[in-house]
């Protein structure tokens, strides 16, 4: 009998394989796409918002105390830099892009 693989509670951790790499196998630079909070799990959900449409996202707390903070407290004390793919920039821009007003109305009527 074989039983399945408990994994309550734990994130999955596959970012480094979906990462995209170049040609050598090396990772691909990351580039800056926003700053944000994890007050109010901004964060979290723009993060697998992006991974949903399969842009891969790094979060860089700040270097002083925002590691700290959340080891200890859950949220970082200050905010979080979020970072994608070069390859992946402008797909990611687009889809947090907020929708234009006249978009928005040519579609309702």
């Amino acid at each position: 009998m074989s039983f399945p693989k408990l994994s309550w509670g734990r994130e999955k951790h596959d970012l480094a394989d979906r990462w995209p790499k170049g040609p050598d196998g090396t990772p691909e630079k990351p580039a800056f796409l926003a700053d944000s909070t994890e007050e109010d799990n901004a964060a979290g959900m723009t993060v697998e918002m992006l991974r949903a449409y399969g842009i891969p996202v790094m979060k860089k707390y700040d270097d002083k105390d925002g590691t700290l903070g959340k080891v200890l407290f859950g949220a970082p004390s200050g905010g979080v830099g979020l970072y994608v793919p070069e390859s992946m920039l402008e797909d990611a821009r687009n889809l947090l892009a907020p929708v234009e007003e006249s978009t928005r109305n040519e579609e309702e009527s």
